[in-house]
């Protein structure tokens, strides 16, 4: 199984995973922080939730509500196991019905969230980002997902939108933390190794691996696809490359992946 693969499979049991710990019965949780329990809960087009609570029903207008959490659609999980399963279409359509009946209610943006992942998984692209675009729209508030973040710009990659790519990443390069900017700048290089600018790929990762040598979680990375462009270029820097990668991180994937090419 790939990384990326691994890394798609992970993000969707994670999502399943918060889905069912998240607060299941139905509820509203007030601009002031309050919550208020109900057996059952619907959202009008206008945004209005009502709630049927033990005093009766109630009604929380925009504004009045932070957030709105109907009891838990068994589609969410019915949508992994198909994923898990292959049978993608089948959980896209499950999820785009969330999407739509639980508007307001909090399921259907972790539904929206589900849905780019799966895309990914059946190996469509381009409507993967389509369902990224529309989930960041709709949820301002999951633009500050980091997961979610590099999960877009993975899928950039992998579409071939390096212009639209280019951009995330210098955005991250520019203003985001040490490790962000770090695995920015490794992308760069992915990017550019990608449009068989193996030169440049090679200086990106090169970059990475002097300018962000602290930032021990991207070296390994860095360090690997810094060599292999090397290697690939015929520079002799590639074994000192190697055997910085295997001194200093021996027990890192990448280190294993290195062996022999010293």
């Amino acid at each position: 199984m790939s990384q990326l693969s691994k890394t798609v499979r992970c993000g969707l049991l994670f999502m399943a995973a918060l889905a069912a710990t998240a607060g299941q019965a139905a509820h509203v949780i007030t601009t002031t922080g309050q919550r208020v329990d109900g057996s059952d809960i619907r959202a009008k087009s206008n945004g209005e939730i009502i709630l049927t609570t033990v005093q009766g029903t109630r009604s929380f207008y925009p504004g009045q509500y932070a957030k709105a959490v109907a009891d838990k659609p068994a589609e969410i999980d019915k949508a992994a196991q198909l994923t898990e399963g292959k049978q993608y279409d089948e959980a896209i359509k499950l999820l785009e019905d969330v999407i739509l009946r639980y508007r307001f209610l909090d399921w259907d943006n972790q539904a929206r969230a589900m849905l780019p992942k799966v895309y990914v998984r059946k190996g469509d692209y381009l409507s993967a980002i389509s369902a990224y675009d529309k989930l960041f729209a709709a949820s301002p508030k999951s633009k500050e997902d980091s997961e979610l973040q590099w999960g877009y710009r993975r899928t950039l990659l992998d579409a071939k939108q390096y212009d639209k790519l280019e951009q995330q990443l210098a955005g991250v390069i520019s203003s985001g933390s040490r490790e962000d900017a770090a695995r920015a700048q490794v992308m760069r290089g992915d990017a550019k190794l990608a449009q068989a600018q193996t030169e440049a790929a090679a200086l990106d990762y090169l970059r990475t691996v002097v300018l962000f040598e602290n930032e021990k979680a991207v070296q390994p990375e860095a360090l690997f696809k810094a060599a292999d462009a090397l290697e690939k270029l015929r520079d002799a820097r590639s074994k000192e490359m190697f055997k910085k990668l295997m001194d200093e991180y021996p027990g890192s994937p990448e280190a294993a992946a290195a062996k022999g090419r010293l």
